[in-house]
């Protein structure tokens, strides 16, 4: 038997004993007890003959592995080889994956300047080194903002020496902060990276001049899929459902007619919607006497009476409200 790499082994009587730098991946064998079946560890094929992994353990700085020679009468679920080429791919994967850390390491670090970048190639450096992409654009944003507060102080401090403010920062932070509050509400609320205007401008030069990267005006995969317009039938449709909650505020008559044309049902939305108008006129009422507001609370107090009134009415069929007059607009094609 031999040892490859800077691997070292001894024989223990059918037991071999390989001692590696680094974890080859190998699965020890698992016991068997009182619950659960026992699982052969990885078959390793070294020279002629399958090994077993019965133990795996750490050791000086590395991972000692003991292996037996394969029990026949055992199923080969996950197997591996033990060979100059097998170890040289494993070295070869251990230093491409020192190298993807740190320069995910770097990524990180130098994110302040890589989130200006456009979102496809903020996107493409997330995918290769395995890092968040709008992370990456939120520490840009935070970098931007600290250049704002920066100017501010300076502003400040010319204020209280009583110099005057440069006209010049203030319209380059004010242009900054909109660019900035912009990209913070789309890294926020949509989990996207999003570029500055300056970082695309800089890029496409870099782009025109290289050729190297992804084009600044690329579309990535998945954001050039067309939504055509729905079918007349599909778009009614989609126009009840979006605004069914508010039919039940017009008059029997007018439901009835969007009955006719829709699977409209008034039993199905009118109770919750009249209970969510209830609360919300009662606590109306209860701001109106606090901030003793004579007609506001009257108003409030009539609505939750009608309300209660329509909660009533609903036993018999449906019961108009008088914000139809409000709503109508929003639903007129539904009838």
């Amino acid at each position: 038997m031999e040892a490859y790499g800077s691997d070292r082994f001894r024989q223990d009587g059918e037991r071999w004993i390989l001692l590696s730098r680094r974890d080859k991946g190998w699965v020890a064998r698992v016991a068997k007890t009182l619950t659960s079946a026992e699982f052969p560890g990885t078959a390793v094929l070294w020279e002629d003959q399958y090994f077993e992994v019965i133990s795996k353990d750490a050791h000086a700085g590395g991972v000692r592995y003991t292996l037996e020679p394969w029990r026949e009468n055992n199923a080969i679920r996950v197997s591996d080889r033990y060979d100059d080429a097998s170890e040289a791919a494993r070295e070869d994967e251990f230093r491409k994956s020192v190298q993807r850390e740190q320069q995910r390491k770097g990524a990180n670090l130098l994110a302040i300047f890589t989130g200006h970048l456009p979102a496809i190639v903020q996107n493409g450096i997330a995918n290769e080194l395995g890092v968040l992409a709008p992370r990456i654009s939120l520490m840009s944003i935070v970098g931007v903002y600290a250049v704002i507060g920066a100017i501010a102080l300076v502003c400040v401090s010319r204020v209280i020496a009583q110099q005057g403010i440069p006209s010049g920062l203030v319209i380059v932070a004010s242009i900054l902060g909109l660019e900035n509050t912009i990209r913070f509400g789309i890294v926020w609320t949509q989990g996207r990276p999003i570029g500055s205007v300056i970082g695309w401008i800089l890029y496409a030069l870099y782009y025109a001049t290289t050729r190297r990267g992804p084009s600044p005006f690329g579309v990535e995969k998945g954001f050039k899929v067309t939504i055509t317009e729905p079918p007349p039938d599909v778009a009614e449709r989609d126009a009840f459902v979006t605004r069914e909650a508010l039919v039940t505020l017009l008059t029997p008559e007018e439901q009835k007619r969007v009955a006719e044309r829709f699977n409209y049902d008034y039993r199905r939305p009118s109770r919750n919607l009249a209970l969510i108008i209830l609360a919300g006129s009662v606590i109306g009422v209860i701001s109106s006497i606090h901030r003793e507001e004579v007609i506001a609370g009257c108003v409030a107090a009539a609505l939750a009476a009608e309300q209660i009134m329509r909660l009533i009415a609903f036993r018999r069929g449906p019961a108009a409200s008088v914000l139809r007059f409000v709503v109508r607009p929003f639903v007129r094609k539904l009838f």
